[in-house]
């Protein structure tokens, strides 16, 4: 299978946060408390949240622009730098004065997590009335909501997109979203939403326990909020689409052992917007998805998943 989204425009708006990671070794535990004295030897930092989605898409050779906001500090401009030298355009996000920007630190020990230091404060953010980058045409629009902030107030980026990506039928087009919020009305009228069970359940008010109730929740989202599919995240399960006219497509797992799930969700909206936005075939798309996310939890940490990677998983 050949892959190539580099026509691809997508606009990405959403939660952008940054990962960092202090790894190290320990010998000895504290005589404080029962955990481990860890020794830094190296650290690093990554995008997190929308920003690992922005570092997806552009490995897979999408054209990206972002929309949002980070805090007005260190962490926020080392951000925008590591996004800015990716090629990653980011005249859209906002820098906020007394503000922190969000940031998940993780410590590990003898190849080990140990413990996670996150810092955060919701923001009610609000983008400019007119727009900007939202009015223009893009080929994908994805809403990466991490519930921090930035998607608040999702509708009203669902009124500025509506009057540029509307389709033959007179509904919007193109529009991705991974959802973190229960009430699902924030998202009316999108094509495609993706859910995690967890999240499934929780918009449903339904127990989720197997296909059949997983189906049935999906097409309760699609009756209520006029979503035209539910791609819900299954784990180690695979993926289950749900579409209107009841259209149910189940997309097999592959296996990985170990697996570390960090950032997988956003790498499977990144591969399946480009993959619909290039073929508009959801079931096709979601397999692409579905490969790209078995790289990622096949390696450590906050990872990406290149074209080649998935076009070589695909083809075994």
């Amino acid at each position: 299978m050949n892959l190539n989204f580099s026509d691809i425009k997508v606009l990405l708006i959403g939660d952008f946060m940054i990962d960092h990671y202090i790894i190290g070794a320990s010998t000895r535990m504290s005589p404080e408390a029962p955990v481990p004295v860890v020794i830094p030897e190296k650290d690093y930092s990554t995008p997190g949240g929308a920003g690992n989605v922005a570092i997806n898409l552009k490995l897979m050779g999408a054209d990206v622009t972002c929309v949002g906001c980070v805090g007005n500090d260190i962490w926020g401009k080392k951000l925008l730098s590591i996004l800015k030298n990716e090629g990653i355009k980011t005249e859209g996000i906002e820098l906020i004065n007394d503000h922190p920007t969000t940031l998940k630190q993780r410590i590990y020990s003898d190849g080990k997590q140990v413990a996670r230091l996150d810092t955060e404060k919701i923001i009610n953010w609000e983008i400019d009335e007119d727009g900007g980058d939202i009015v223009e045409n893009y080929d994908i629009i994805i809403l990466s909501d991490y519930n921090k902030g930035v998607l608040h107030n999702p509708e009203l980026f669902l009124t500025l997109i509506s009057s540029n990506q509307l389709s033959d039928e007179n509904r919007l087009k193109n529009i991705i979203v991974d959802p973190k919020k229960d009430d699902f009305n924030h998202y009316h009228g999108v094509n495609i939403i993706t859910p995690n069970l967890d999240e499934l359940q929780k918009a449903t008010k339904m127990k989720i326990d197997d296909n059949q109730s997983i189906i049935k929740a999906c097409k309760k989202l699609i009756e209520e909020y006029c979503i035209e599919y539910v791609v819900a995240k299954k784990g180690d399960k695979g993926i289950t689409i749900v579409g209107e006219h009841n259209f149910v497509k189940h997309i097999k797992p592959h296996i990985v052992k170990n697996p570390d799930v960090t950032g997988a969700g956003d790498t499977v909206i990144s591969a399946l917007s480009l993959a619909y936005a290039k073929t508009e075939d959801i079931e096709l798309s979601a397999k692409i998805a579905n490969a790209a996310a078995a790289i990622v939890v096949g390696k450590s940490g906050t990872a990406t998943a290149t074209i080649e990677e998935i076009e070589s998983l695909l083809s075994n």
